[in-house]
């Protein structure tokens, strides 16, 4: 799929699908919102690396003389953790490594803003790699030491592997869910303040298992009110577009609303999309046949962005 490489700002993604006839179908996504996903309060956000040995050859192998294996981990965690910086107030995302030793341990990597996630060493953990992955300290990591310092808390978490504790999890966060319940009823908190995004990594994720992360509360009393997961898969380290989409698509979507109206104009300048009823933070309209690129403008402002080099490239 081509896409805009460096999108200007306030737009983070931006992708071109050419038609046989000329025209251009575009999806567009706007960087998040802090003050959208946490309203007045504070925010935080995590990225956990599995570290565990079934994962170590995506970190790369620079070899005694240069070169080797690229590090796939690196590349994709620096990406997320700028999407992740943006969310929060602060602009940072703490990282950390876990499924360490017998699969239990973690290790804190540092607290990076955006610029700093672009230049993040993420060569793997110092201490021993895992030989497990049990997802339940990460868990507890993520609350104890984020969510109760925060008003709303987005871990991401990703991992190649089967989850050993998935029974103990499942356990935790229905008590996590139903603590919560009680605090959006006394009007403590916002029901989507936490929110853990769960991805996995290759061959040997257990597909099913992270549909039932994700599907945790179906069938309890806390279905309608509490969505602690979300999860996506994608086929190995080197599929950024599919991670990335994943974490985009907990934070922006077609529900956000990020103005309260909008227009998108071709290179021409002719209207070519209304959304007199909100803007929305991702959305898709139609260029017309020699199109180079489009506008958005709303009431808070406007964005001009070149799809010329994207098209090309199709």
């Amino acid at each position: 799929m081509p896409k805009v490489r460096s999108p200007n700002k306030p737009l983070s993604t931006v992708n071109v699908f050419p038609q046989a006839d000329g025209t251009i179908d575009v999806e567009a996504c706007f960087m998040p919102d802090p003050d959208l996903l946490a309203g007045e309060g504070s925010s935080r956000a995590v990225l956990a690396l599995d570290a565990s040995r079934s994962i170590k050859a995506a970190y790369g192998d620079s070899g005694p003389f240069g070169g080797g294996s690229p590090n796939y981990v690196q590349a994709v965690a620096r990406k997320i953790g700028e999407i992740l910086a943006d969310t929060t107030k602060d602009g940072k995302v703490s990282m950390l490594y876990w499924a360490m030793g017998l699969g239990n341990d973690t290790e804190a990597i540092g607290e990076f803003d955006s610029v700093g996630c672009q230049q993040a060493k993420i060569s793997g953990p110092k201490k021993n790699w895992g030989k497990g992955t049990r997802l339940m300290p990460v868990i507890k990591s993520i609350v104890d030491n984020d969510y109760a310092q925060a008003d709303w808390v987005m871990g991401v978490i990703i991992t190649d592997g089967i989850i050993e504790d998935e029974q103990d999890c499942i356990d935790y966060c229905m008590q996590l869910g139903e603590g919560l319940l009680q605090q959006v009823n006394a009007g403590q908190r916002r029901k989507d303040s936490l929110k853990l995004v769960l991805i996995g990594v290759g061959e040997e994720v257990d597909v099913g298992q992270l549909e039932r992360f994700d599907d945790m509360f179906e069938g309890s009393s806390l279905e309608s009110d509490i969505d602690l997961w979300s999860s996506g898969v994608a086929a190995d380290m080197q599929d950024e577009e599919d991670i990335l989409g994943v974490v985009f698509g907990e934070l922006m979507s077609e529900e956000t609303i990020v103005a309260d109206s909008g227009r998108i104009l071709d290179s021409q300048g002719n209207e070519v999309a209304s959304f007199s009823d909100g803007l929305p933070g991702k959305f898709r309209f139609k260029l017309p046949s020699g199109s180079s690129g489009f506008k958005v403008t709303t009431p808070k402002g406007e964005v001009e962005q070149d799809i010329s080099e994207a098209v090309a490239g199709n």
